[in-house]
């Protein structure tokens, strides 16, 4: 037989004082679990995104990223005519090679950071089939002009339409702002190819090459034939591929913040500990009274097990709650794998409020079973003659 539920939530209720204060330091560390994994999934989300399934990026053999990647326009040359590449109507591949390069822009506050400016083609558009323009125009091919991810909106200086933007060794002036499904082009600056490689004197070589292959194409063959091609030799992998092999500065931030959140969990664990001891102290006739009336040694356990339980659980609500106005806000991260600076926003998901329910109730259960196992082997006789 199972003691009544509302005799734990009365006895919460009487020692309202000790229970506050434990489930304030349980709802302290759901919190910052809350925010840490918020901010790892916008930072996923921001570099993930970027992706579509039927692209392909391709670059130098050995290179990890675009930003350490370079190849010849001869390379270039043999690869975009392959057969497996999708065409326009009008015959163009869609193949799109891009030079990005680290350029320093400033900040509406005067601070300096590290943007990407990227040269592309006008079909890059066709096949970056997730970047939109929302507000201005594309710009024009041969002059400086540029549309910016709409990322740098109200953070950078001159990142509106018509406002000229001095990043790297010249002036542009802003044609454009687009969106990108909340990936990090939309903390990018987007130029014609050709006057990108000017501006950064690099000579006339590409970084990448992002391509949108054929329908019903086999990758694994066409991955195979641009490595083996001596005309090619380049490497490549599907874009969902590749951004998900960028996301070090994430998992970092996941590994940084469970250390923390573990760390305040055990004196959260100790403290849910020693206020259902002084429960289990203060309620000994109580408890020798429940097994009088014929409640079993486990019927206690579990009793006590479910108010520290009770306990975690409305702290756990209370410390969602309270991390709830972060999501949504914007915050900016140097990305360890390109090291420039990208736009994140701090994303709530289901998921991970599921996740940190989860973790107040691990805390709850943890905390209360040494307890819960000290109520259920009191005897009867010595519990009814304590004082």
């Amino acid at each position: 037989m199972a003691i009544p539920l509302k005799y734990n939530l009365r006895s919460l209720l009487v020692r309202r004082v000790s229970s506050a204060m434990t489930g304030g330091g349980i709802a302290l560390v759901v919190l910052v679990f809350a925010i840490v994994m918020a901010m790892v999934a916008g930072l996923d989300s921001a570099i993930k995104s970027g992706g579509s399934p039927d692209n392909m990026v391709v670059l130098r053999r050995g290179a990890t990223t675009e930003t350490v990647s370079g190849f010849s326009i001869a390379q270039y040359e043999a690869l975009k005519y392959l057969a497996a590449i999708r065409r326009t109507p009008s015959g163009e591949p869609y193949a799109s090679p891009e030079l990005p390069v680290q350029a320093l822009a400033a900040r509406i506050d005067g601070s300096r950071d590290n943007l990407v400016l990227r040269g592309i083609e006008q079909i890059g558009m066709l096949v970056h089939d997730r970047v939109h323009i929302i507000e201005g125009r594309m710009f024009k091919p041969g002059l400086n002009e540029v549309i910016v991810g709409r990322g740098l909106v109200g953070r950078y200086r001159d990142c509106t339409i018509g406002s000229t933007l001095h990043i790297g060794r010249g002036a542009w002036k802003v044609v454009g702002i687009f969106e990108a499904g909340g990936s990090s082009f939309e903390s990018e600056v987007w130029g014609d190819l050709y006057q990108v490689q000017k501006d950064s004197a690099r000579g006339l070589y590409y970084a990448v090459v992002r391509i949108k292959l054929a329908p019903g194409a086999d990758d694994a063959a066409f991955i195979r034939r641009i490595a083996d091609d001596p005309r090619i030799n380049l490497q490549a992998e599907s874009e969902d591929d590749y951004y998900r092999d960028q996301t070090l500065t994430a998992d970092r931030m996941r590994a940084l913040g469970m250390v923390v959140a573990i760390i305040m969990a055990i004196g959260a664990i100790f403290a849910a500990m020693n206020t259902m001891y002084a429960a289990v102290s203060a309620r000994t006739k109580e408890i020798g009274t429940l097994r009088a009336l014929g409640f079993s040694p486990a019927a206690v356990m579990f009793s006590f097990l479910i108010e520290s339980l009770i306990l975690a659980s409305l702290a756990g609500v209370f410390g969602v709650i309270l991390a709830l106005p972060v999501n949504g806000f914007s915050a900016t991260v140097s990305n360890l794998q390109t090291f420039s600076t990208m736009v994140f926003s701090f994303r709530i998901t289901a998921r991970m409020v599921i996740e940190a329910m989860l973790f107040a109730a691990a805390m709850g259960l943890i905390g209360g079973w040494l307890p819960a196992r000290q109520a259920m082997r009191m005897s009867v006789v010595d519990s009814l003659r304590s004082r």
